[in-house]
């Protein structure tokens, strides 16, 4: 019994550090698993890996990737006699003299020279990094366990954030399951993709933009934050859309009149900084492919080519009404390994992503609208209590107070909902494509939406329910490929 007792006391006086500790064997846990699968020499994915392993290779060679580019020989030579593709095989088998490049089955023009070379470059120095410390090795593993090394960063980062922000014990251990606790992202540190980098990324802009909002200072890092998730992909810059939106907002309550409360005092011209952050990087890149082009939108995008604004038009209106939730399913990605156990935990993680959007959304839409409702009770009441029963003037109601966290949440919602409508309509205009938006583009959000619900929702029993949810589908998603 006393020893019972001293082991209560301990763990009381200690609970803290045994929810960092928990934290930590998780962090090691992702790591490995992400290791272990990032080099077992899987098939290429059907998520354009060859094409981004196509810029990896060309710059290994100093180039960089433009429109009409062919393909490198070593890729065509990986799928036919290498790793191989998901996509299966192509028209001529390996050794076949008649094996090139136009056997590729996407066509033999690379569409890599869309994505910024800031992830190649990067990865090109962890390569050359790798092959100066451990000797040459292959390749393609190589660029793999960069991108499970970014993707490792990333989920460790919501974790330091979260502790910044005075999230502690489940909540904590939500923060680092949670944002990443879904194949479809998982996925991405097993494969050579510049999308390795949204949870990094958006846990940069997430942590950097709400820890100004606490203290009232450091708008720098959101703004440095903002350019290194610009500069490495569109989609990854996505959730700085939330705070450009929140600040705008709070222009407006600033010019009605409402109350700020705690030290953040946004301006205007924060607000224009970060867009022309997010815009800069898209221009740039876009006369780069214009001046470097060698071949027609037409001669690379042939399937997906305009068939007239129609179609556009009703593909932007479904994108709006189709929530692109950053936790979604996919099978065909991560598919078990054969084994029982494995076979168990990708069925777990099948349901996973949906209860994860359901509860995070959740919480926040009814956060959101439980600050309008107590908004103009808090009105109501002041004015009413102060006058009796006559009528006030709205100039004499009591003030309303400009809650950062709601907005920022309904901001990022509004952003999550109008982006993929906006994008279509881009790709037509700007590349001559029509094709749908993938949920997947929404990964970046993710941080921010789960650091939010935490903040919002400051219940030990919510955060325990996330923290469960993001344990099961942590390691029903990672388990997979043990």
């Amino acid at each position: 019994m006393k020893a019972h007792r001293a082991v209560g006391v301990w763990a009381s006086r200690h609970q803290q550090a045994l929810f960092v500790w928990a934290s930590a064997v998780i962090l090691v846990f992702l790591g490995v698993s992400m290791a272990v699968m990032a080099t077992d020499g899987h098939a290429m994915s059907f998520l354009d890996e060859h094409v981004h392993y196509d810029t990896a290779l060309k710059m290994h060679e100093g180039e960089l990737s433009h429109r009409g580019a062919l393909y490198e020989e070593e890729v065509v030579h990986e799928w036919a006699c290498g790793v191989g593709h998901q996509a299966g095989g192509l028209v001529h088998g390996c050794g076949d003299p008649l094996l090139n490049v136009r056997d590729v089955t996407s066509g033999q023009y690379t569409s890599g020279y869309i994505h910024y070379p800031t992830y190649f470059i990067v990865a090109e120095m962890f390569r050359a990094g790798v092959d100066a410390l451990f000797g040459q090795h292959f390749d393609l593993s190589v660029y793999r366990l960069f991108s499970a090394v970014l993707m490792w960063l990333g989920v460790a980062l919501c974790g330091v954030f979260a502790f910044a922000l005075g999230i502690r014990r489940w909540g904590l251990v939500a923060a680092v399951t949670l944002p990443a606790a879904a194949t479809s992202i998982l996925v991405m540190a097993t494969m050579v993709t510049p999308n390795s980098t949204a949870i990094l990324a958006g846990a940069l802009v997430a942590g950097t933009g709400l820890l100004w909002i606490k203290r009232g200072r450091g708008f720098i890092w959101l703004a440095l934050s903002s350019v290194f998730a610009s500069c490495l992909v569109v989609i990854s810059s996505l959730p700085v859309g939330g705070f450009i939106l929140l600040i705008f907002a709070a222009s407006i309550a600033r010019a009605a009149k409402w109350e700020f409360e705690g030290p953040w005092q946004p301006r205007l011209w924060q607000g224009l900084v970060l867009s022309a952050i997010v815009v800069a990087p898209v221009i740039a890149w876009g006369r780069y492919i214009a001046a470097t082009a060698t071949a027609t939108n037409a001669e690379v995008y042939g399937p997906y080519q305009l068939q007239g604004w129609r179609p556009v038009i009703v593909g932007a209106v479904q994108e709006l009404f189709a929530f692109h939730s950053p936790w979604t399913d996919w099978n065909m990605g991560m598919p078990a390994t054969g084994g029982t156990a494995s076979m168990l935990l990708r069925a777990a993680a099948v349901g996973v992503p949906l209860w994860i959007t359901v509860v995070v959304v959740g919480s926040l839409v009814l956060a959101i609208f439980g600050i309008i409702t107590a908004a103009r009770a808090s009105a109501l009441v002041n004015s009413t209590a102060a006058a009796g029963t006559r009528v006030v003037p709205f100039s004499k109601r009591a003030p309303r107070t400009f809650d950062a966290h709601r907005m920022l949440a309904a901001g990022t919602l509004l952003t999550i909902i109008l982006y993929p409508a906006a994008l279509r309509v881009s790709n037509a205009l700007n590349f001559g494509v029509d094709f749908g938006i993938v949920a997947r583009y929404s990964m970046a959000f993710a941080p921010l939406l789960v650091l939010l619900a935490l903040l919002l929702v400051r219940r030990q029993a919510f955060a325990i329910v996330l923290a469960v949810i993001g344990v099961v589908g942590l390691v029903a998603t990672a388990g997979v490929w043990i």
